[in-house]
């Protein structure tokens, strides 16, 4: 024996998609059908671009920032910190684990001040950093008379800096004489140049050899640089290692540091996603204006329906589902047109945006099945309240009313 679908289920679709309805009703269902899909779509797509674009920030972050840093001032200390270190976290758990040397200062020529953050690091390690769109650099050695640095592509653009040139560096270091304090000037010689795409450290941060840096200078500060396998338990290890150290020691991790950007692109992606649902909510009521149109027009069947036995549960049923069809028809249809956006835009990227602001050249889409499943309850569930009211009126109709009135 074939399945029959229920009666009610039926007669919902032929109301739906009867040719023979009033045309004025059918533009504005397929208006409002249209407009579910491109809010539903649009809905979509914006939310993977947040995603996207927090995916590339993490993972920049993640890749240029240790996890756990550990400050300290005496040299002295290393060995002894090293110990906790390992007996804190395990061995497994630890991707690279790097010992640097950070000072301020400014960087002039023809003139023109920028200061910068001067970073001492193992700079083979730092070259493989995922982060770095390029990270080049020439051959250099110890016994040469200059510091030899790395500078930013957007230091190099603002200051015109070539390749081998050499820059005045002041720092708070000096000596004091009777005319004032005098801060010690030296001299620094471009070996090479990296890009990450974020605007802050393309400008102000410039790396030199751990090794040369400790054997030209007296540095006063030291760090230890963790970088965990899982970047996520790094709170859990900062607390070991407070236990571990006391006081002793100034330790952050990176979800401290880059809390408020985080929080930013959070409350940023929520407060997108409720303005866009309001825009799908709004385009649902539309679903619902004419679904109230649709009992208007099939009051006189309703009636016949009613005096034909069927209860109001039944009428109530049949233009819920009407609408309930209509409005998963377009939920369905707007994230298959949403998804199959942002799979071109993420494969074939058209959409380019301006190196200086953005980190990416081309705008990122990250589509994630949660945030789908998310869209997809949202906008099922406004779907199944604007249905409600239209259905509700019905099933309230008197069929000895609307006769009289015919």
């Amino acid at each position: 024996m074939k399945a029959r679908l229920p009666w009610e289920i039926w007669l919902a679709l032929k109301y739906l998609l009867s040719p023979k309805r009033e045309r004025f009703t059918g533009i504005i269902t397929i208006l409002a059908l249209i407009g579910v899909v491109l809010s539903v779509a649009s809905l979509t797509v914006v939310n993977g671009v947040i995603t996207g674009f927090k995916e590339i920030i993490t993972e920049k972050i993640l890749s240029l920032n240790p996890h756990l840093s550990i400050s300290f001032y005496s040299p002295q200390e290393g060995k002894k910190i090293l110990q906790t270190i390992e007996q804190s976290i395990p061995k497994k758990e630890i991707k690279s684990l790097q010992l640097i040397s950070v000072e301020q200062g400014l960087i002039i020529k023809s003139g023109n001040p920028v200061g910068i953050i001067l970073k001492a690091v193992d700079l083979k390690e730092y070259a493989k950093e995922k982060g770095f769109k390029y990270f080049n650099m020439e051959k250099f050695s110890k016994e040469d008379k200059y510091l030899p640095v790395i500078v930013g592509a957007r230091l190099r653009d603002k200051l015109g800096i070539a390749q081998g040139e050499t820059l005045s560096y002041l720092t708070l270091e000096g000596f004091y004489t009777p005319f004032g304090f005098f801060p010690k000037v030296s001299t620094l010689k471009v070996v090479g140049f990296f890009e990450t795409g974020l605007y802050d450290y393309d400008l102000n941060l410039v790396f030199t050899s751990f090794e040369i840096f400790t054997y030209k200078k007296n540095p006063q500060n030291f760090s230890f640089e963790i970088k965990l396998k899982d970047p996520f338990k790094s709170n859990e290890y900062k607390k070991i290692l407070l236990k571990n150290f006391g006081l002793s020691y100034f330790i952050l991790d990176w979800q401290e540091w880059n809390k408020n950007l985080f929080s930013a692109l959070k409350l940023e992606k929520l407060g997108l996603f409720v303005v866009l649902s309001l825009m799908v909510a709004v385009s649902l009521f539309t679903i619902l204006s004419a679904m109230i149109m649709l009992v208007s027009e099939k009051s006189l069947d309703i009636a016949i329906l009613r005096a034909l036995g069927a209860t109001s549960k039944s009428i109530l049923k049949i233009f819920f589902l009407a609408g309930f069809i209509l409005s998963l028809t377009g939920v369905i249809l707007g994230l298959c047109l949403g998804v199959l956006t942002g799979l071109l835009l993420s494969k074939y990227p058209v959409i380019k945006l301006p190196g200086e602001v953005y980190p990416v050249e081309y705008m990122p889409i990250s589509l994630k099945i949660f945030d789908l499943v998310i869209i997809s309850l949202v906008t099922i569930l406004i779907s199944l309240l604007s249905s409600l009211y239209p259905a509700k009126k019905a099933s309230l109709m008197h069929p000895a009313e609307i006769l009289r009135k015919e």
